[in-house]
């Protein structure tokens, strides 16, 4: 899963919020220095699209993001994968709002 919401104002460094769910293989971070567990992590991370030539460029301004381990699995599966889905969408709204209080940023109130 993979989405974009538009911020309500566009800055120097983020025009959209990226919204993401990814597996994750785990193991040693080498940012952090620990052990990360194997799983599906929620990501929310702002981001700069930029249309050019038929192509699309996506920037990210480092450690302005968050991430979040939905559910921890011994192996990547589909029914795994459904119910992060499921307790992502749970958790999508506060970890939005984490990441919009932390740049003082805003997205539009019906989404």
């Amino acid at each position: 899963m993979k989405k974009y919401i538009e911020l309500q104002e566009k800055t120097r460094n983020a025009t959209h919020l990226l919204i993401e769910l990814r597996y994750n293989l785990g193991g040693f971070n080498y940012f952090t220095h620990k052990q990360e567990p194997r799983g599906y992590y929620l990501s929310v991370s702002p981001v700069k699209l930029e249309q050019r030539d038929g192509y699309t460029l996506e920037s990210y301004t480092a450690f302005t993001g968050t991430k979040y381990l939905v559910k921890e699995v011994t192996r990547k599966s589909e029914k795994a994968e459904r119910e992060a889905e499921e307790k992502a969408a749970e958790l999508e709204k506060s970890l939005i709002a984490f990441v919009c209080n932390q740049n003082n940023i805003a997205i539009p109130a019906e989404v």
